[in-house]
């Protein structure tokens, strides 16, 4: 579904591939939630992909532990990981660009996009600051304005 974009960005040919963050922590579905948010202190990241085979199953963002964990006053040593995050998943490909990522933040507000291969692995991560750093401002406006709509 194409959506139409308030601000008619320009189109840019630069690839996700080329400005997607490729250091990622992934956690297996058992993980327990206080060594999620210890992983996110220690990693400097405020989402992990949930994984396992290879395959992008979840996403755990701090949205997330302090909502589905700490609001609804979970053990972070008992919940795991599958209890609290994020599916499905929506991704971007590797040889997409970064407009067609925005597209994809923009209709489903969200902030953070998982990177896969040809194989469905990921392989990155594209987040509204990647754009913001390398698109038209307008895009990027557009992007937060609808991630915000939804969580208010």
């Amino acid at each position: 579904m194409m959506i139409q974009w308030k601000s008619k960005p320009q189109w840019s040919p630069i690839k996700i591939n080329e400005r997607m963050s490729t250091h990622i922590v992934s956690v297996e579905p058992e993980r327990p939630v206080r060594e999620l948010a210890k992983i996110m202190r220690d990693e400097h990241v405020g989402c992990i992909p949930v994984t396992a085979d290879n395959q992008l199953l979840g996403m755990i963002t701090d949205r997330d532990i302090a909502c589905r964990s700490v609001a609804e006053e979970r053990d972070p040593d008992e919940t795991p990981a599958r209890d609290i995050m994020t599916k499905p998943v929506h991704t971007c490909h590797t040889d997409e660009f970064l407009v067609d990522a925005a597209q994809v933040m923009e209709d489903q507000q969200v902030r953070r996009l998982p990177v896969v291969d040809d194989d469905g692995k990921i392989v990155g991560l594209l987040t509204s600051d990647d754009l913001a750093w390398h698109t038209d401002h307008l895009l990027v406006g557009d992007v937060i304005e609808a991630v915000y709509e939804r969580h208010g």
